[in-house]
């Protein structure tokens, strides 16, 4: 059913026109972040353009997106561009729609439940100190590369309950191969089809058969185990819908590429870019080391601690508000709509930003700035909603974002009560925007034992 109809104009929000073939595609792969911010500081709230023939819309006000979001959510799709994702994601959480997506939740959830969340903290601190102890003081490491690595390894234990290096390190090879290939596909106009045999495309056949081949084999592991462990796969196996029916082999296993995507790399990156920021600001880093002595005095927090370390929560809410680990998220209407006072037909999609919203000087001011005592006045519940908002909204809002946020404020403080990063001096950062907002370059760091 069509939502009530509301008066619209019918001419277009105003935007870039870009070229008569291409749109704006050439501005928005050669600068990614800066053409979103671009669009919406020159053409305010909500404006358009063009992907080739596709006609996008960028919301940047913060009711627009709740109104996409929350609002008319039921009205929208995941647009083009994750649906391009699919042949690395199946049919996993990310990527799929209606009820099929709905009873995939409802499965899921009581997996993220709060207590669930809290039994993992454990496993967490161990792999922590595992990472820890092969560290020596003085030599160069690359922050996202170990960060990455123990993200992984939390997520293969609570996801599969692996803990094999070998499996961890082929899987995860791979899986960066895949989404790069599929990256540059988002980028180009014309695409030829993934079965024809192009280069591109038999690198990324062989990399998601390769993919797929390892999950089969983790799942095939779980179903043989004799009792059920702890981790997700196992209660995922086991878990009925209303109506008996369970999850296939299929099923399970594009949900756990979705999952290990989504459980490790946002955290990765939100931990990468922290230590990044803190390398730049040895007084925030101070205060950092202040509220650690006073709260746990050496010993690794566990979650009872967390609720006393509000500056921990600070830093780390501040760096996803300058390096947002999903930069971009877009959605396309399923029927004509109204946004702004405007014609939303069917077919158009809408992208959100949070690399734009969390740099919007009417909210944070000095929006450059890595700031964390913004959120320590309330800064949180006087902002419109949706201009922060680092795991989504709505109905389809991040499944792990209380597992995500309690991993990071562990391991930052277990990390850095033991050890901090000197930035290298020659080192060049850069950032890669691809699904998530990668380090180009990584970042190496000289690791300074405390």
């Amino acid at each position: 059913m069509n939502p009530p109809a509301k008066p619209v104009r019918r001419e277009l929000p105003p935007g870039p026109k870009g070229t008569l073939i291409g749109g704006s595609i050439r501005e928005f792969s050669e600068h990614r972040l800066d053409f979103f911010v671009d669009v919406a500081r020159k053409y305010g709230g909500l404006a358009s353009f063009r992907f080739g023939p596709r006609r996008m819309f960028l919301a940047s006000d913060p009711d627009l997106i709740e109104q996409v979001l929350v609002t008319d959510a039921r009205h929208y799709i995941k647009h083009f561009g994750a649906r391009m994702y699919k042949p690395v994601l199946g049919n996993g959480l990310v990527t799929s729609e209606g009820d099929f997506w709905l009873r995939q939740r409802r499965l899921s959830q009581p997996d993220f439940v709060k207590n669930r969340v809290l039994s993992y903290a454990p496993l967490m601190v161990e792999l922590t100190d595992r990472m820890l102890s092969s560290w020596t003081s003085g030599e160069i490491v690359d922050i996202h590369f170990q960060f990455s690595s123990l993200t992984s390894a939390i997520a293969l234990k609570t996801l599969f309950d692996l803990d094999d290096a070998g499996d961890r390190e082929r899987f995860s090879e791979t899986l960066r191969l895949a989404f790069d290939l599929m990256s540059a596909r988002f980028r180009t106009i014309f695409r030829l089809p993934t079965w024809f045999p192009s280069k591109a495309n038999r690198q990324l056949n062989r990399a998601v058969t390769e993919l797929f081949k390892v999950v089969d084999g983790f799942i095939a592991q779980g179903r043989a185990r004799p009792e059920p462990g702890n981790d997700l796969l196992s209660r995922l196996v086991s878990a009925q819908d209303d109506d008996g029916s369970r999850m296939t082999d299929r099923q399970l296993r594009d949900e756990m590429m979705t999952l290990y995507l989504a459980g490790h790399e946002t955290t990765a990156l939100t931990l990468s870019w922290s230590w990044y920021l803190l390398s730049q600001h040895p007084k925030v880093e101070e205060k950092l080391i202040a509220e650690w002595k006073q709260v746990l005095n050496g010993r690794t927090p566990t979650p009872d601690d967390l609720p006393h370390l509000p500056y921990t929560d600070a830093v780390i809410t501040e760096a996803m508000r300058v390096y947002p680990p999903v930069y971009l998220i877009g959605r396309e209407a399923t029927c004509d709509l109204e946004l702004g006072g405007y014609r939303v037909k069917k077919g158009y999609t809408i992208f959100m930003s949070q690399w734009v919203n969390h740099r919007d000087p009417r909210h944070f001011p000095d929006q450059e700035r890595f700031q964390p005592e913004r959120w320590l006045d309330g800064l949180a519940k006087r902002i419109p909603k949706y201009a922060y908002y680092p795991f989504g909204g709505g109905p389809r809002v991040c499944i792990g974002n209380t597992f995500a946020l309690m991993e990071a404020a562990i391991i930052l403080a277990a990390v850095g009560q033991k050890y901090r990063f000197t930035r290298q001096p020659d080192a060049i950062i850069d950032i890669s925007p691809q699904i998530t907002l990668l380090p180009a370059y990584g970042i190496p760091a000289k690791l300074e034992r405390r």
